[in-house]
């Protein structure tokens, strides 16, 4: 099983590392200095890199994931070169503060010290990212957007807003926060809301057509946020749903936020009539060499008032997103994920705090973007108390159900679990029609028509082992869409980095790389004597 039980995931390690040490002494430019110490494209550099994180990692699951990053800088995987155009191809400013807000504070650091705490108060852990709804108000009018089912008449205000972000970084250690709405650039005051967390990065999904020259020079000097642009396929498809001219425009700001060296990335919609369009290889492709660093495929969910269960992509459709999607993240240097083929990675559904959840624009604490229902609401609530809630304490415990965590949906894959929820716990629709998927005897038959062939196919896979976490563990290599990993190496090697017999030559040069390590080493332990 190469999935391990998330308790065991999360649990604290013993002891302190020196993150804890570093942060008791407020020292945020120490932690600069270390990562533009060893921040070079320099492969044995990054593996030292690596090295440092296992040192400051938090929990068992930070460990494991440092050793299999460092397997894969060994073996000049691709991910070895996404990390290479992070160094290399951003402005200075926006690559620190990638690097120390996703992976020292948001995962190897403070989110871990912070995390333990929270558990030995309240019994649970915290989530690691939230979703904020900035806004419902948007620019666009898209077919099929459930945005606009929702009635808001005002948005949360700022000192709303930063209440929640407040009580999220500092009692729950969340330094992620995804940004959605409606368009969340149409807020003015949402950059300088980002302003107010520089530890912590935002990833905003975006129509582009508000983010001008001048908002671009705003995003770059902040370093913090990282524009994630909508799409849906080629210009044909993607503009028959957001409008002519959408795709232009996205083409257009992508190369513009290049020139400035700003992180930025791209969200797939995924439904039965773009499926193969948006995860082809020439797409995908031309999505990379465009300067994209994240995308992501998500498939659509029938959510809404009335929404159409015949939009989502069919099961063999759903199987063949999941393998292109393998692919792409270990050939390409562009980090790519399913949302729901990545299931195995999350270790089943991440729904109601168990690694996220979704606050929207009126302020309702709800499990998922795509389950608008809630018991709490922010305006006379805190986070921890809506997660602590009988129906996000289910949501929670209830994943992954019967262990197969490539059906990780209670929406769509297990639809029965969110029937029973929304009976047991009574939860109050965000919006008009949002329960229509879970009473509508229309809507529910055509989904659970849509489970049973999605269990039919990937109930074979769990049982058959076909499938990947992000990336191939340690002492494993990618091969191709139908091998996926095994621990022979490919034909002609691994990138032509690693010896046929097995062993990698790729990090050979140990006494480099350990004078290395001990440098930094010796620069952290001066720096605490100061």
């Amino acid at each position: 099983m190469r999935v391990l039980p998330q308790d065991l995931m999360w649990k604290a390690r013993e002891g302190r590392g020196y993150i804890d040490q570093i942060k008791q002494m407020g020292s945020e430019f120490v932690i600069g200095q270390i990562l533009n110490y060893i921040g070079t494209s320099s492969k044995n550099n990054l593996i030292g890199l690596t090295k440092l994180f296992e040192k400051i990692a938090g929990s068992e699951g930070s460990v494991r994931h440092a050793r299999r990053m460092r397997w894969l800088f060994e073996t000049e995987h691709a991910h070895l070169g996404w990390w290479q155009k992070i160094i290399n191809e951003l402005d200075p400013n926006c690559r620190n503060k990638f690097l120390l807000n996703f992976f020292v504070h948001g995962y190897y650091g403070d989110n871990q010290r912070k995390r333990a705490s929270f558990f030995k108060k309240n019994d649970f852990y915290p989530p690691t990212v939230l979703l904020a709804s900035i806004t419902q108000h948007c620019n666009y009018n898209c077919a099929g957007c459930w945005a606009h089912n929702y009635e808001v008449k005002e948005d949360m205000t700022f000192e709303q807003w930063k209440k929640v972000f407040d009580e999220a970084r500092n009692e729950m250690g969340i330094h992620m926060f995804p940004i959605v709405g409606g368009e969340p650039f149409i807020r003015k005051d949402f950059l300088e809301l980002c302003e107010q967390y520089p530890d912590c990065i935002f990833l905003v999904f975006t129509n582009g057509a508000l983010l001008t020259e001048e908002k671009i020079k705003q995003i770059k000097k902040l370093g913090n946020v990282a524009p994630m642009f909508s799409l849906g396929g080629w210009e044909e498809a993607t503009d028959k749903v957001r409008g002519e001219g959408a795709y232009k425009t996205v083409m257009e700001k992508m190369d513009l936020l290049k020139k400035e060296g700003v992180f930025f990335g791209v969200s797939l919609a995924a439904t039965r009539e773009s499926a193969e369009e948006i995860v082809s290889d020439e797409y995908m492709k031309m999505l990379c060499d465009k300067g994209s660093l994240w995308t992501w495929v998500f498939h659509y969910v029938p959510v809404g008032e009335n929404p159409d269960p015949t939009l989502m992509p069919t099961a063999k459709q759903r199987e063949m997103i999941k393998q292109a999607v393998y692919n792409v993240r270990n050939t390409l240097p562009m980090m790519t994920v399913d949302f729901w083929g990545d299931g195995p990675e999350m270790m089943g559904c991440i729904a109601g705090g168990r690694q996220y959840f979704h606050v929207n624009a009126k302020g309702d604490c709800e499990p998922c973007t795509f389950v608008h229902l809630a018991t709490h609401n922010v305006k006379t609530s805190t986070l921890t108390e809506a997660l602590a809630s009988p129906f996000m304490t289910a949501v929670r415990k209830g994943a992954p159900y019967d262990g197969n965590m490539l059906r990780p949906c209670m929406i769509v894959d297990r639809p029965w679990v969110l029937r029973g929820y929304y009976e047991k716990f009574k939860p109050y629709e965000t919006h008009r029609g949002a329960a229509d998927y879970l009473t509508k005897p229309e809507i529910m038959e055509k989904i659970d028509e849509y489970a049973a062939d999605v269990a039919e196919v990937m109930d074979k896979n769990w049982a058959d082992d076909y499938y990947m976490t992000l990336f191939p563990l340690p002492g494993e290599y990618y091969h191709d869409r139908q091998i996926l990993c095994s621990s022979k190496v490919p034909v002609g090697g691994v990138h032509g980095g690693c010896e046929s017999n097995g062993g990698c030559s790729c990090g050979k040069d140990l006494t480099a790389l350990q004078k290395n390590v001990e440098d930094v080493k010796e620069l952290i332990e001066e720096k605490l004597e100061v």
